[in-house]
This record gives structure tokens, C-alpha cells and sequence, in this order.
């Protein structure tokens, strides 16, 4: 007879060859768990617990809803009419997740756009409170994409050191899903990985001077500056997954 669930006390079983190298067991109890498949209908809630959407549009109508397509998607797509115009799933701010206890944020997105625009940029990833202006929100590891390119960037930043718009060489194709990971378990070397390759292991993202309490939040956020294209972005799904305090 297996002595696997007598060794595992309870525990969830799991191996992750990239970060972590090993088998492991996480509990309930001693893990902190966000997660959304992103199934069901309808919007997603402007306030309340959990993630929540944002669109501060004017006169433009963006798409923000759940797809009825196979494991549950939600899209936001912006408005052909030329505005400045942000969309976001996030926790509305009411950020949680200390970044000393090891967070690991994993989301699988795809960037569908006709062609990249100047005025565009999207960032997935851990930050603190949203700010309009990516670069003024104070702490945060992101991945993100932005002007008339289909790079994709790296982003960090904790109020003292600042490493900003590092390209990992590595291109979106548009209505490609990727699998966006940021390993937070070491602040002084945070790892990013895409479909399971570490992006820039030759580059230090040190984030080391965030403290317990400088909490973050899950986030995935496209917006334009101006201009009547219309990118949109599928999030199959949003994990972060950290030791509780």
C-alpha cells in the first residue's frame, strides 16, 4: 500500500522543475491562495472582495466580460473611440500579498492586437496600489508590453531601486496564449519565467528593500493613451500563492 498520503499528512503534492526544483507540499493552512479560472458570465464587479475590474473610459464602450469558451476566459478589450482609456482586473486595491513571504504570481495571457500602437501598454504581474502611470506605482514586479513593438518587457521596482523596460528577447504573437510566472521567493533575485523559461538569468531584479507590509496585488491592465485601436487581452487564468504570515 502507498504510504504517499500518510507522508503528505494532508498536504497537496506537487513538483515544479523550473523555480522550486523539487517535489513539495503546500497546506491550506500555510499557504495563502488567489485564484480565478475565470468561469461564468457576465462582468466582473467594479468594488468589492476579490478581483475586481476597472475601466475609467469616457466616452468609449470597452469589452470587459467573461467568454463562454472552453475553461473559462475574461477579456477586456478597449474601445475603437480615440481616448485615454485603462482596463484592469485586480483586487481594487486592497492589496495582501506581503512580499516576504515568497509569493509566486503565475497568469496565462494572450495580446490580440491588429498591430502594436505607441500608445499602448499592458503589464502583468504584482504591484501595489494601481497608478495610471505605470512607472509611479511604488513597488511592483511586472511583465509588460508598450509602444509599436511586440517586445516583451520586464519591470520592477521597490521605491529604491528602479530597473525599468528590461526586454527579455522574447515576442508575443498576437492570439498566442503565454504562461507569465515571477518567482518572489528570493527579493534580491527575482525570477521571471515564460512557458516555463527563465527570462534574463544574466540580470538582477532586486526588490529587496520591499518590506512585510508593502503589500501587493495581482494585476493585469491594458490601456492607450489615444487612438481608435482596439487591443485586447484574454486572461485564462490568475494565480498567486504565498506563505501565510
Amino acid at each position: 500500500m502507498s504510504q504517499i498520503p500518510q507522508l503528505m499528512n494532508g498536504n497537496r503534492l506537487q513538483h515544479d522543475a523550473v523555480s522550486e526544483k523539487g517535489w513539495y507540499t503546500r497546506s491550506v493552512g500555510d499557504h495563502v491562495q488567489i485564484f480565478s479560472d475565470f468561469i461564468g458570465g457576465g462582468v466582473l464587479p467594479s468594488s468589492g472582495s476579490g478581483l475586481v475590474q476597472y475601466d475609467d473610459s469616457s466616452s468609449g464602450a470597452p469589452t470587459l466580460l467573461h467568454q463562454p469558451l472552453a475553461d473559462g476566459v475574461y477579456r477586456m478589450k478597449l474601445a475603437s473611440t480615440s481616448e485615454a482609456e485603462r482596463c484592469a482586473v485586480y483586487l481594487g486595491d486592497d492589496c495582501c500579498v506581503s512580499p516576504t513571504k515568497n509569493p509566486i504570481f503565475e497568469a496565462r495571457v494572450a495580446i490580440t492586437t491588429a498591430s502594436p500602437n505607441a500608445a499602448e501598454t499592458l503589464i502583468i504581474g504584482l504591484a501595489s496600489a494601481r497608478n495610471d502611470t505605470v512607472g509611479s506605482i511604488a513597488d511592483h514586479c511586472l511583465f509588460k508590453w508598450t509602444g509599436a513593438n511586440n517586445n516583451i518587457l520586464i519591470d520592477t521596482d521597490d521605491g529604491t531601486t528602479d530597473t525599468s523596460d528590461q526586454d527579455t528577447t522574447s515576442d508575443w504573437v498576437s492570439g498566442t496564449y503565454y504562461k507569465f510566472k515571477i518567482d518572489m521567493s528570493d527579493l534580491s533575485d527575482v525570477k521571471f519565467f515564460i512557458d516555463g523559461e527563465r527570462q534574463l538569468n544574466t540580470t538582477t531584479f532586486d526588490v529587496s528593500d520591499m518590506a512585510a507590509a508593502d503589500y501587493l496585488q495581482p494585476i493585469v491592465e491594458i490601456q492607450k493613451a489615444s487612438g481608435t485601436t482596439v487591443p485586447q487581452v484574454d486572461i485564462d487564468y490568475i494565480s498567486v500563492l504565498w506563505e501565510r504570515t
